[in-house]
């Protein structure tokens, strides 16, 4: 299987394209990457029950975009980033509510396999609610979860309304952090 995410237009191209364009030329390159490479990983995993897999990709992407929109990294990003286009309506859909419990436990996953805090998750793909929470345990529906993010790229998603959310000025360093992530090897 070949890799073409990266490798369909030359780095000069791509970079001279970056610079000389405007921020929507950047950024939805970035976003409609993510859409047409990473996500269609991401969306099988619910079927195959990869539920490590489904948490660990979509926090990659909800990192990246975080930091390319507004500068922030780790929870204060991840949280953001639900706010902005996962997160419903009613509060069991609210991922946002539980960023930091699904932040530690992508940590855990990443970084800490066997960690104590395992104990206080849980997995429930037939849950009605997105998520709820008893005593301190956390329990997530992995299917609602990943449908939410999903639909946040879909035709009409939330993400693609980014000139909406960020100002001119945003949108410019948006771009200009874009140009120097892809310029750093």
């Amino acid at each position: 299987m070949i890799n073409n995410s990266h490798n369909n237009e030359s780095y000069a191209k791509r970079l001279a394209r970056f610079q000389n364009n405007s921020p929507s030329e950047s950024i939805e390159t970035l976003l409609g990457s993510v859409a047409n490479y990473f996500n269609n990983e991401i969306a099988v995993t619910v079927g195959k029950y990869q539920t490590s897999l489904l948490f660990l990709g979509i926090h990659a992407v909800a990192l990246t975009i975080s930091e390319v929109f507004w500068g922030l990294r780790k929870l204060d990003g991840y949280k953001k980033f639900l706010e902005e286009f996962v997160d419903g309506d009613t509060d069991d859909i609210k991922f946002s509510l539980i960023a930091d419990k699904i932040h530690r436990w992508r940590n855990v996953l990443a970084h800490q396999w066997l960690a104590s805090s395992g104990h206080q998750i849980q997995y429930d793909y037939k849950l009605g609610a997105g998520f709820s929470v008893d005593s301190n345990l956390l329990i997530i529906n992995p299917q609602i979860y990943c449908n939410r993010y999903l639909s946040s790229f879909s035709a009409g998603g939330r993400i693609w309304d980014y000139d909406k959310i960020l100002s001119d000025s945003e949108l410019e360093s948006a771009k200009q952090r874009i140009i120097d992530k892809f310029i750093k090897k």
